[in-house]
């Protein structure tokens, strides 16, 4: 019991640090390779404590390897999942007993191929609970299988099931609404309530990630015109209402290498992810024009016009981030100066 009892502490110590470190999905080619080492060496060393926490019967060990491989499978990518699923299979001959390793390797082959298929057809037709509950029970039924066959002694297996059944479907319960609970304080910790775009501090953390990896961006930095005196005309809600619908043209415009941010009351950052300058500064000038010519509602459904002015810079090589998103300020000012509803671009003296 003690063996099960630190099996279920490790992976809530492993699914906590995933969800701490792997929040939002990596963009480049070379970074989802790196990524996904990363995961399977995660997966492939939680699996390795785990082994050696197990409870040993009779040279079989029992341990809740199944668990994390149907976790893995309902929120990791499948390649993840099948990946190390297969090096534990192969690296759980370290820990002696040939016949039962090589059982485990047959089962480990099985899971591997399968659990992701199960996890994939079971996704938009079950909640996530009884999507884990089918999983977990669909992992067990193998180790049941084969203790049944290794063991004589009926009542030491039906012991083992009893045990094996009740402490995973209950992990499954409880893992579940951590994973649930945890989410969403790390979205809430990290998303603007009003709009539900990125808020100022994922934008500041995440110019210190582009910082780190050498990245070639482009800062934009957006200002809605007039909203001082759109708030006195319409009043507060409707600068709420305009924020919301702003915001939902902004989620439309992103892709995977822009991402949007609420960085203050109605000011917006915008990070592009791409060496080419004439790129980011087109897809900047369409966003300006695409705003001015969309409608937006009031709360009566009155319909209002509404623009925007940008300032933007390319970070220069050598240029700290802050000094790129000094200069989109600086632009920003200039458009407001000089008439707003335009873009400025910041070019290098």
């Amino acid at each position: 019991m003690v063996s099960l009892l630190a099996n279920i502490g490790i992976i809530f110590f492993a699914i906590y640090f995933y969800l701490r470190s792997n929040f939002g999905s990596p963009n480049q080619d070379n970074e989802k390779i790196s990524y996904f080492i990363k995961c399977i060496l995660l997966e492939v060393l939680v699996g390795i404590v785990l082994l050696s926490f197990s409870t040993v019967v009779l040279g079989i060990r029992y341990d809740f390897r199944f668990l994390m491989f149907c976790f893995s499978a309902k929120y990791i990518d499948w390649k993840i999942t099948s990946s190390s699923i297969l090096l534990l299979g192969i690296i759980r001959f370290f820990w002696g007993n040939n016949d039962v390793a090589q059982i485990n390797l047959v089962v480990s082959i099985l899971l591997a191929v399968t659990l992701p298929l199960i996890a994939h057809y079971t996704q938009d037709k079950l909640n996530e609970l009884t999507q884990l509950l089918v999983l977990v029970t669909y992992a067990m039924i193998p180790t049941i299988v084969f203790t049944n066959h290794l063991i004589a002694d009926k009542s030491l297996v039906l012991g083992i099931f009893s045990i094996l059944i009740t402490s995973g479907y209950a992990a499954t319960y409880v893992m579940h609404y951590f994973i649930t609970d945890l989410y969403r304080l790390i979205v809430s910790a990290s998303t603007d309530h009003l709009t539900d775009l990125k808020n100022v501090r994922t934008f500041n953390n995440d110019l210190i990630y582009v910082e780190r990896e050498k990245k070639a961006v482009t800062l934009a930095v957006v200002d809605i015109d007039y909203f001082k005196d759109y708030n006195d005309s319409f009043g507060h809600d409707n600068g709420d209402l305009l924020l919301k619908q702003l915001a939902q043209v902004f989620n439309e415009l992103s892709t995977i290498d822009t991402d949007f941010y609420r960085i203050g009351g109605e000011e917006f950052g915008v990070i592009i992810d791409t060496p080419n300058q004439r790129d980011a500064e087109e897809f900047i000038h369409d966003l300006q024009e695409i705003v001015a010519h969309s409608k937006f509602y009031t709360t009566s459904g009155e319909p209002v016009s509404v623009t925007i002015s940008v300032g933007v810079a390319h970070n220069r090589t050598g240029e700290t981030l802050k000094k790129t998103l000094k200069r989109a300020d600086v632009a920003l000012y200039k458009a407001k100066k000089g008439g707003r509803n335009q873009v400025i671009v910041s070019f290098p003296h």
